[in-house]
């Protein structure tokens, strides 16, 4: 073989292999590359979906205090009424009972537990005074503040009154509820 002949083929095949080499270098760095993009696709994608799950529970529970609170403006409103007004707004009542248990299932299906468990806390207390109240309300009003153990005239005891009882529920609820509700909402921004 002539020696143009066998630098030319040394030549080529250096070329060749130095081209291929080349090749799967760069075909390594594009896979490393293409596939630490689509990890950070990935973690975005998990970064969105934990914050919009975070608003939609911000709202949720927003939406469930508006509720409540709503709920205690009425009762307020009745406990402060002639009891013949009282016994004529019953069905606002249901539509505040209502609403409120709406909210209920909205906060339960957005969760976790913990805040569900407090929200229905809420919701069993808000029932309970406004049994509290229907029965308040058929008492004569003398008798509605004044605490059951103590006889007309006589010095009040340390019972609280239906109204005082009711109000102190629903700070003790409506507290524990904002507590679980902060502590879910800071836990999803870990």
């Amino acid at each position: 073989m002539n020696d143009t002949v066998a630098v030319a083929l040394i030549t080529s095949l250096s070329t060749l292999t130095a081209a291929g080499l080349a090749g799967w270098v760069s075909a390594r760095t594009n896979d490393r590359q293409l596939r630490h993009q689509a990890a950070l696709a990935r973690e975005e994608r998990a970064e969105r979906r934990a914050l919009d799950r975070r608003e939609l529970r911000r709202e949720t529970y927003e939406r469930f205090l508006a509720r409540a609170d709503a709920a205690y403006r009425l009762l307020d409103e009745w406990w402060q009424a002639p009891p013949s007004a009282r016994a004529a707004a019953a069905e606002e009542g249901f539509a505040a009972r209502r609403a409120l248990d709406e909210a209920l299932v909205r906060v339960r299906l957005a969760g976790p537990e913990a805040v569900a468990e407090r929200a229905r806390a809420v919701v069993r207390g808000v029932g309970e005074e406004f049994r509290t109240h229907a029965g308040a309300a058929r008492t004569p009003p003398d008798a509605a503040h004044r605490p059951a153990s103590s006889p007309a005239g006589s010095a009040p005891s340390s019972t609280a009154s239906p109204r005082t009882r009711a109000l102190r529920s629903r700070e003790t609820t409506t507290d524990a509820f904002l507590a679980a509700a902060r502590t879910a909402l800071r836990e999803e921004t870990l």
